[in-house]
């Protein structure tokens, strides 16, 4: 038996459609998926059903800021242009009304999808898991939720803190992976059903490093099993990413119960990346797409009054060299491109401004020979004296947002960086302006970092310490 839509959902809906054209527009996104107004983190239930690629995400349409989480929607055609739908689920139930939590889709070939997340009850002190179903507009809940229960794990895990199920089917039914806190660490356990209805507790799919985990994924790349999830470290030092997405790449045994890899890597070296989530494309190839925010650094767009906070990363193609993750931008931000401008600089310890560029909406393309530069930069976001710096030194590309306002954003760490060694003396690098965000390609590796300028211009330079030539190609990005 399932449960129809609620009062709640569509008092949901109602209030978006009333109040969504309030939300201010300054630092919205063009081509990243981002809700009409509200709070948005968690990407949740990503999959593709043949047509459309599906997205929900963790929701609160009422304010810009964390609260009972719903299920906002979107789908797009090609991962680029964005189609806000209603909102599909809402924490209306005794199970989930203290929020309906992250967790996954999995398509049921028909264009719908069998839906498994956490439900929070007793004011956030108990999650459990519930099944939904997806019928291509809402989630229609099960009558027999929570369908894994916290009763069904052993002594010592924590009832607040047992969120986030991977459903993914195997030879013998369906499997359920979720993050999991033990008095003596977190890790990720494993869950059984022939019928997803009837669960089974199967023991510890993996230890994880921190004390707890969330948002894992389990998927095949390649001919491997990778496992990703987001981490909450021990004891995070100051200033440095305090929730990075790890990944390892190994095998499960046959029953697809336990999982062992090898080290843990970082799958995005920027500071705004959390709780990833992959999906199998249109053309078989596996795309991860994240929440490009970290828990703890607010969005400027609520602090300000802007009426909403949060957005997702470009969604990116993923594939194996060896056991490390190679990520390339989705092929669909080629249809956006318009204009092309083209410029060539030559460096000797000064700086170029490219000028009659406005670069707020752009792709560009930096190839350069460093061979005699001790340093390397790209400037974007540049207006007088706010910039993004992107700095080439030593095998290292560091991004440095210190000089970018961003309206009192003290949490947000100045710089990140992330490796990429000199091919015959060149560096490679693509990156991606879209009002607020920055994310960069270079070498397989991805760097993603919000800014939030005050000034208007998002001009581009590039400069060099040393002697050193560049051409740059820039897209506007419509």
């Amino acid at each position: 038996m399932m449960i129809q839509a609620s009062q709640m959902l569509e008092e949901a809906n109602r209030y978006i459609g009333q109040n969504r054209d309030k939300a201010e527009t300054r630092y919205r996104p063009r081509f990243h998926a981002a809700p009409p107004i509200g709070w948005a983190n968690d990407p949740n239930g990503f999959f593709f059903d043949g047509k459309w690629y599906h997205l929900f995400y963790q929701h609160y349409p009422y304010e810009a800021r964390w609260n009972d989480m719903h299920w906002g929607h979107w789908r797009s055609r090609d991962l680029v242009a964005w189609e806000d739908l209603p909102v599909a689920m809402a924490p209306d139930m005794p199970y989930d009304e203290s929020g309906c939590f992250s967790g996954t889709a999995l398509p049921d070939g028909e264009g719908g999808a069998h839906i498994l997340y956490t439900g929070v009850s007793e004011k956030g002190g108990l999650q459990q898991q519930c099944y939904g179903r997806f019928d291509g507009k809402t989630i229609v809940k099960s009558a027999s939720n929570p369908v894994i229960a916290f009763s069904l794990l052993p002594m010592g895990y924590i009832s607040k803190d047992f969120r986030d199920p991977k459903l993914f089917r195997t030879h013998d039914g369906y499997r359920a992976v979720m993050a999991a806190k033990h008095s003596d660490g977190g890790r990720l356990v494993c869950f059984s059903s022939p019928d997803l209805k009837q669960w089974d507790y199967k023991g510890v799919f993996c230890l994880t490093d921190g004390p707890m985990p969330e948002c894992p994924d389990v998927f095949q790349l390649d001919g491997k099993t990778v496992v990703l999830y987001s981490q909450i470290p021990w004891n995070p030092k100051p200033m440095e990413n305090r929730k990075p997405v790890l990944y390892s790449v190994g095998c499960t045994d046959p029953d697809c119960m336990r999982f062992e890899g090898g080290s843990w890597r970082r799958l995005d070296h920027g500071k705004e990346f959390y709780a990833a989530q992959t999906c199998v494309g249109a053309n078989g190839e596996r795309i991860a797409i994240s929440w490009m925010a970290a828990g703890e650094a607010k969005y400027p767009t609520a602090a300000i009054a802007y009426g909403w906070s949060g957005m997702m990363t470009l969604p990116r193609v993923l594939r194996l060299e060896g056991d490390r993750i190679v990520q390339t931008p989705v092929q669909g931000l080629i249809s956006i491109r318009k204009e092309k401008m083209q410029f060539w600089a030559e460096l000797n310890d000064n700086q170029v401004a490219l000028t009659g560029v406005g670069a707020r909406h752009a792709e560009i393309h930096l190839w350069a020979d460093v061979s005699r530069a001790e340093t390397m930069t790209l400037n974007v976001m540049e207006d007088r004296n706010e910039r993004v710096s992107l700095i080439w030194r030593d095998g290292t590309l560091v991004l440095d947002r210190a000089a970018v306002a961003s309206h009192g954003a003290e949490q947000f760490i100045p710089e990140v960086s992330m490796p990429l060694k000199a091919r015959q003396g060149w560096i490679d690098l693509t990156v991606y302006v879209d009002n607020c965000s920055v994310e960069v390609f270079a070498d397989g590796e991805v760097m993603s970092a919000l800014a939030f300028p005050k000034g208007e211009a998002y001009g581009l330079s590039v400069s060099a310490k040393g002697t050193a030539s560049a051409e740059i190609d820039c897209w506007n990005l419509a």
